[in-house]
Formats: C-alpha cells, sequence, structure tokens
C-alpha cells in the first residue's frame, strides 16, 4: 500500500477510536478483578481484527498509534500483554513495536523469533509450502484472491471476493485440496480468509507456554483474552473457568467467549479505559 493510503486509514481508524462507545461495565469488571491482591493483570489480545481493523489487503493493515500508546502505558503499569496471531512472529512485530510485549506468531508456535520446530512439525510446513506453490493456478482462477505463504502453513485471502464468486472459490478449494497430501495439516476458515496450518496447533497452546498464563488463578477475571475469528474460540476454550474471554463482533456472531465488544474501536477504547483506571488507581495509591 502507498504511504499516502496507509496513513489516510490510520487516520480513518482514530476517528473511529475516537467515535466508539466505552463499554463500561466491562471496563469496572476487569479493573475490580485487577486490585485484587495477587492478580494477574494480563492481556491476551489476537492482531487482525482485534488490534488492527481488517482491511482489503493483509499488507495494508496497521495497529493505530493511539492503540500502541495505550499498550505501553498498560505495561508500565504493570499489565503483561501477549499477541497472539496467526501472522508470523516478525509481521506482528512490525506492527506491535513494543518492549516487553509478547509476540506468539504462527497461532503460538512461534514465540518472539524463536519456534521449536519438531520433525512433524516440520514435514507439515514443507507440504503447506508445497500446497501454496501448486495452488497458483487455482487462485488465478479468482481475481483478487491472494495466497498468503507463512513459516508453517499457507492462508488464501479472499477479501476481495463476495456472494457466489467467493461460495465457489471455497468449494473448488476444498475440491482441490481433498485430491493432496495434507497429512499434519488442518484447514482453519476465518474472517475472508481460510489458512492451512499444523493439525493441533492453535492459539490454545500459550496457556501453558506464557508464564503469566500459566500461573494464573482460577477465575481471575484479570486475566483477559480478546478476540475476533474462529481461532480465537480455541483461546478462549483453553481458558474456560481461568479468566475473562472477549469477543469482538456483532452480537449474532456465534462464540463461547463470556463478553462481547462490537469492533476494534470498542476495543481501543476498553483499553484505554483500562489504562485510565490504572493512572487513577496509582494517583490514590
Amino acid at each position: 500500500m502507498p504511504l499516502g493510503g496507509r496513513v489516510g486509514a490510520a487516520s480513518r481508524v482514530e476517528r473511529d477510536v475516537r467515535a466508539a462507545a466505552q463499554p463500561r461495565t466491562l471496563v469496572e469488571e476487569i479493573t475490580r478483578a485487577a486490585r485484587r491482591p495477587g492478580a494477574a493483570r494480563a492481556l491476551v489480545l489476537d492482531l487482525d481484527g482485534t488490534l488492527a481493523p481488517i482491511v482489503a489487503a493483509p499488507r495494508g493493515a496497521c495497529v493505530p498509534p493511539s492503540v500502541l500508546h495505550t499498550l505501553s502505558r498498560l505495561g508500565r503499569h504493570g499489565w503483561r500483554i501477549a499477541i497472539v496471531t496467526g501472522r508470523p512472529a516478525a509481521a506482528a512485530r512490525r506492527l506491535v513495536p513494543l518492549p516487553g510485549v509478547t509476540i506468539f506468531g504462527s497461532h503460538g508456535i512461534e514465540r518472539g523469533d524463536a519456534a521449536r520446530v519438531s520433525r512433524p512439525l516440520r514435514a507439515a510446513a514443507r507440504r503447506a509450502d508445497s500446497i501454496a506453490r501448486e495452488a497458483r493456478g487455482l487462485v488465478r482462477k479468482f481475481r483478487g484472491v491472494t495466497i498468503e505463504r507463512k513459516p508453517f502453513g499457507c492462508a488464501f485471502h479472499h477479501r476481495a471476493l463476495h456472494g457466489p464468486a467467493r461460495a465457489r472459490f471455497l468449494r473448488e478449494l476444498r475440491a482441490w485440496l481433498a485430491e493432496r497430501d495434507t497429512t499434519g495439516l488442518e484447514l482453519l476458515d476465518g474472517k475472508r480468509v481460510v489458512e492451512l496450518r499444523p493439525a493441533g496447533r492453535g492459539k490454545g497452546s500459550i496457556v501453558r507456554l506464557w508464564p503469566a498464563a500459566r500461573a494464573v488463578r482460577n477465575g481471575d477475571r484479570s486475566l483477559v483474552a480478546i478476540g475476533d475469528d474462529l481461532a480465537d474460540e480455541e483461546l478462549f476454550a483453553a481458558l474456560r473457568g481461568r479468566g475473562l474471554t472477549v469477543k469482538v463482533g456483532a452480537a449474532g456472531e456465534p462464540t463461547i467467549a463470556r463478553r462481547r465488544v462490537a469492533g476494534t474501536a470498542a476495543v481501543a477504547r476498553l483499553l484505554a479505559a483500562l489504562d485510565a483506571a490504572a493512572d487513577e488507581e496509582r494517583r490514590d495509591g
């Protein structure tokens, strides 16, 4: 995306953030939990569709500067923050270039720049890479569909397709994949994307990988997980009974999360309100 387009998109996002309604009840619930002795004060955040609005091209995504500023302040207030995303860790770090924020890329396989790569995982990644190369012919039939190569999988972005064209692409993609060797891989439907990833390597794994989540006592609602997509439901399931789960999306979208906010702008306002509450607590203390 040209620089001017990126700046314009960021400006529109900032206007949306300022205009969003503040979810006061949710803020109060989290703030009460954070004030208890031994509270986790930990945030597990998805990236696209949660911190960064969904845009036409994944490369054009950005986290609003005001949100980055809020995350930085929350870190100084003692909140521990992890980003868990399907993006490669290096790409996620470019979007959230903040010291102290832990990045889990590739649905938790990568932690920062490191990944534990077993032999089955390496084999599955090679199959996904081969499939991504072979799929170019299929994708050429559908204008606007792009293939994103990832360290351990690949994603088919169909954001430019609508209605019958999208349905036809998804049918043909599944039929085409059924004729390939997908041993060790699974297909995950997301928002305007279908991802081929290593089987069983979902976001829920960070509950045992991230010390801030692993050590949390059950029912601590200052451990907050926020996400918008099907992959985030895996995270919500892993945290069931342990923390507070928040779905980003409209009321009609199914979820196992305990709470809901409307969109990325509402997430931004929620984080800003938590920052303000922490600031007030510090002044009163």
